[in-house]
């Protein structure tokens, strides 16, 4: 015979939940546009908080890197790749952090991506705001004048739970 005595279930306190869960997955901000000093050079960058089961992170897209020669625009190729960089912040609910993609990327085609950091503040679903300043120097042009710098852009991006 078994007995039981003085068991109880355990219930979360009022006011007290865990934090709703996020289905894995990108959760991005609009893809920007920039050019660089002259119009010479062009970049589509776009900051994505990245949900999954390896961890969350922030991770900044760079589409389309071009430059302008002779009348034509050319996508960056390993003999004239982009360097580039981003930099930022998260927040949610009062918790912040920031993140930073390695310094620089060089990115020998027109696409790339980069990984940012795993702020703290990526933890559950809800509107997150968040910064970027996105720099980016070439591709072929390397005069820092003709550099796309695209100052802090806000943007508020919402993750489902």
């Amino acid at each position: 015979m078994l007995a039981l005595s003085g068991a109880t279930l355990a219930t979360p306190a009022a006011g007290q939940q865990r934090a709703a869960a996020v289905p894995a997955g990108d959760y991005c901000g609009p893809n920007q546009s920039f050019y660089g000093g002259g119009q010479y050079t062009y970049a589509e960058a776009q900051v994505c908080l990245r949900f999954g089961s390896s961890g969350n992170r922030v991770i900044v897209n760079n589409r389309n890197a071009q430059y302008l020669w002779g009348g034509s625009w050319y996508s960056a190729t390993s003999n004239y790749p982009a360097k580039w960089y981003a930099s930022g912040s998260v927040s949610i609910g009062g918790q912040s952090g920031n993140y930073a993609t390695p310094n620089p990327v060089t990115q020998g085609s027109a696409n790339g991506s980069a990984g940012g950091g795993s702020p703290a503040a990526l933890s559950a679903c809800g509107t997150y705001n968040v910064t970027m300043t996105f720099h980016q120097n070439g591709p072929y042009w390397t005069d820092s004048g003709q550099d796309i710098d695209s100052g802090q852009q806000s943007y508020k991006i919402s993750v489902p739970c």
